[in-house]
């Protein structure tokens, strides 16, 4: 076939293009298996990408959330000077356990427990006759504060320096004169809570004074511990005898010898006085021999010895003359 401005090896080329597309077009079912491969990642395209109500809902919550925290911290600065009984007293008190639960070490914790006590003290002043009920509340809840403070600071004290104690010490001082003041006007209905209330401040304070005067003792605390934390020990501040390992008790010294010469000893005989004659010029008396005084040392004891054994001399036997056995020879002794 004859195209003009072809030629025949263009045609053939041609031809050969055209059929070799033919043969390389897919059949119906590798059709069908490439669309359901497209279909497929699509979907999961699709499944893995937010939807429109998805994003919605989780930006109504981020702001929700945003403006929980502008809530809180605006109801947190309202809430600081709430009572019991107010709506924001909850909030007041939920602020205070975030607080005690983010501060560091027990000496933090321990300190958070008595400034919340105090706080206590000061919402009874300001009560000024509410309900009983609110004053026995408040009062409770002052009491397991201090109690709270005040086990973690004895631990810690009777393990440490001690300074904690005359803390303590200061610190119930100050409460005792806040409740005195909140007794004032205070319903008589919650004397009671107010009178243990004092009771309890009195202990705390002796607590303080007893350990700080046995801070140098052997044995400080008696290793348990009760609602206010360690116990003094009671008992002497020396270590005890069983305490020191590896050493006897201490054996009493030797009584020193008397530098006093023993008294003398008096004898049996004794020189006769001379009495004077009547008839006759007195006698010259005859020396006595003085009897010395016997001596503070006494003589050295001589070891004994034993006794000397007497020679003894072995007697000697008769000499014995024997005849001799044959004549001409001499004769035999014996001796």
């Amino acid at each position: 076939m004859d195209v003009p401005g072809w030629s025949g090896r263009d045609l053939e080329v041609i031809s050969g293009l055209r059929h070799l597309g033919d043969t390389a077009n897919p059949d119906a079912e590798t059709r069908a298996r490439i669309k359901d491969g497209i279909l497929e990642r699509l979907a999961e395209q699709e499944r893995a990408r937010p939807s429109r109500r998805r994003r919605i809902l989780a930006e109504v919550l981020a702001a929700a959330v945003a403006l929980a925290i502008a809530l809180g911290g605006v109801g947190l600065l309202l809430s600081r000077n709430a009572l019991p009984g107010d709506t924001l007293y909850g909030i007041k008190r939920a602020g205070e356990s975030a607080e005690l639960s983010l501060a560091f070490g027990d000496s933090a914790k321990a300190q958070k427990h008595l400034e919340f006590a105090s706080n206590r003290l000061d919402e009874l002043e300001a009560l000024a006759g509410s309900d009983p009920g609110a004053y026995q509340a408040t009062l409770t809840d002052f009491a397991n504060e201090a109690k709270a403070g005040t086990a973690q600071l004895t631990q810690l004290a009777t393990q440490g320096s001690g300074q904690q104690l005359d803390q303590l010490r200061t610190w119930s001082l100050d409460q005792r004169a806040k409740l005195a003041a909140a007794a004032v006007d205070a319903p008589a209905a919650a004397r009671p809570e107010f009178t243990s209330s004092a009771e309890l401040l009195d202990r705390i304070e002796a607590r303080a004074q007893t350990l700080m005067a046995r801070l140098s003792c052997f044995q400080i605390t008696t290793g348990e511990t009760d609602d206010l934390g360690a116990v003094p020990d009671s008992g002497s501040c020396g270590p005890p005898v069983d305490a020191i390992t590896g050493q006897q008790p201490p054996v009493p010294l030797p009584a020193a010898p008397s530098s006093e010469p023993p008294p003398a000893q008096q004898t049996s005989t004794s020189t006769p006085v001379p009495t004077p004659s009547s008839t006759g010029p007195t006698a010259p008396l005859r020396p006595t021999t003085a009897v010395p005084a016997p001596s503070a040392v006494q003589p050295p004891v001589l070891a004994p010895t034993s006794p000397r054994l007497t020679p003894t001399t072995t007697p000697q036997l008769p000499w014995i003359t024997l005849p001799p056995l044959l004549p001409g020879l001499p004769g035999v002794g014996i001796g």
